[in-house]
C-alpha cells in the first residue's frame, strides 16, 4: 500500500526516576527502542537484543521506532527548460528506517517532508534540460537519475521512479483538440487534393466554374477580366520598353522580331482563362508583319535591298482605352 508520509516515532514515554522501578520490555519485531538515559548518548535497542539497565529509574524517556518498509508517493512539480513550465511528477520509492537513534536526534516525524526538499533538488538538476514536450524523454532521464540515490544516515531508499502525470482534464481537453485537428487537416488535404484534381483536368478554367458555382457568373466575369487587364498591362510595359530601346545598337531584324511577337501578342487573343472578354477588333486592322528575311529585289541601279534594313517599329497604343 502506498502512503504520503508517516511518523517513524510510533511512541514517547517518559520515564519517572521515582518508584514503581518496573523493568523495560524489548522492542516487537519491526519496531526499535531508543532511550534516553540520563546522562551520556542515545541507547538504541532491537528487536532481539535485551535492554541494559532496563529499570525505569536509569532512562529519562524511551522511544518506540518503526523500523519497518514503507512505499512512499511523493508529489512534486519539477521545472522544464523553460520556467513558464512544468512537469508535475510522482516520486515513488521504498523507505524504512536505518538508523532510530539518528531519527529521534533529528526529530524526523514526517518522512515526506525529511525527503522532499533533498529529493527535488536532485530532480531539478536533470529536469531543467528537457522542453515540456519531451515528457517520456524526462521520465527517463529522472528515474535514472534516482537509481543510485538511497538516502542518508537516518533513512534508507530504493526502488525509486519518477512518473510525470498528465491531469485528467487536460488529458481529455487535449485529445479532443487534438482529434479535431487532425478532422481538419484530413478535411483540407481532401480539399487540396480535389483542386489539384481539377486544375490538372481543367486548368484555370475549373477553377473558374467552381467560383461560378459558390459566387455566380459576376464572380467568374471579375476575376477573368482581372487576369486580362494585368496580361495588357504587362504587354504594354513591354511594348513601351522595345519603342525607347529601338535605337540601341542592335540588327533591325531584332526590333522587328520583338514587335511582330508584342503585336500579334495585343491584337490576338488573350491567355487569359478562356480566352478573355474584350473583343478582338483589332485583330486583322493592321497590315501583317513583313517576313524576318523577305527575298532581296532588284532596286533598279543594279543593287540588291532588303526591306527589312532601316525598318522602325510602328506605335499601337491600348485598344481598350
Amino acid at each position: 500500500m502506498e502512503l504520503y508520509t508517516y511518523n517513524p516515532i510510533t511512541k514517547s514515554t517518559n520515564l519517572s526516576p521515582l518508584l514503581p522501578r518496573m523493568p523495560l520490555r524489548p522492542p516487537a519485531p519491526g519496531t526499535a527502542l531508543v532511550l534516553a538515559p540520563r546522562k551520556g548518548d542515545l541507547v538504541t535497542i532491537r528487536h532481539g537484543e535485551s535492554v541494559p539497565d532496563a529499570w525505569y529509574g536509569t532512562y529519562r524517556q524511551v522511544y518506540a521506532v518503526d523500523v519497518t518498509e514503507h512505499r512512499l508517493v511523493l508529489s512534486m512539480p519539477l521545472l522544464s527548460r523553460n520556467p513558464a513550465f512544468g512537469f508535475p511528477s510522482l516520486v515513488r520509492l521504498n523507505c524504512r528506517v536505518a538508523d532510530p537513534a539518528e531519527i529521534v536526534l533529528r526529530g524526523i516525524m514526517d518522512v515526506s517532508g525529511a525527503l522532499y526538499l533533498p529529493v527535488q533538488r536532485m530532480l531539478r538538476r536533470v529536469s531543467r534540460d528537457f522542453d515540456i514536450g519531451e515528457l517520456h524523454q524526462a521520465e527517463d532521464a529522472l528515474t535514472e537519475s534516482m537509481r543510485t540515490f538511497s538516502g542518508d544516515a537516518a533513512l534508507r531508499l530504493r526502488n525509486v521512479t519518477v512518473e510525470v502525470v498528465v491531469d485528467g482534464n487536460e488529458i481529455v481537453a487535449s485529445g479532443r483538440a487534438y482529434r479535431d485537428i487532425e478532422r481538419d487537416t484530413r478535411l483540407m488535404e481532401m480539399r487540396r487534393e480535389r483542386h489539384l484534381r481539377m486544375l490538372r483536368k481543367d486548368g484555370a478554367e475549373g477553377l473558374i466554374a467552381e467560383i461560378m458555382e459558390r459566387e455566380g457568373p459576376r464572380a467568374a466575369y471579375d476575376m477573368i477580366a482581372n487576369a486580362e487587364r494585368e496580361e495588357r498591362q504587362e504587354l504594354l510595359v513591354a511594348w513601351q520598353a522595345v519603342l525607347k530601346n529601338s535605337e540601341a545598337d542592335r540588327e533591325p531584324w531584332e526590333s522587328l522580331q520583338a514587335e511582330r511577337a508584342l503585336r500579334d501578342r495585343m491584337n490576338g487573343g488573350s491567355s487569359s482563362p478562356f480566352g478573355g472578354i474584350r473583343s478582338t477588333r483589332l485583330r486583322g486592322t493592321l497590315a501583317p508583319a513583313p517576313s524576318l528575311e523577305e527575298e532581296s529585289r532588284d532596286g533598279g541601279d543594279g543593287r540588291r535591298t532588303s526591306r527589312v534594313r532601316g525598318l522602325r517599329p510602328t506605335k499601337i497604343e491600348d485598344p481598350d482605352r
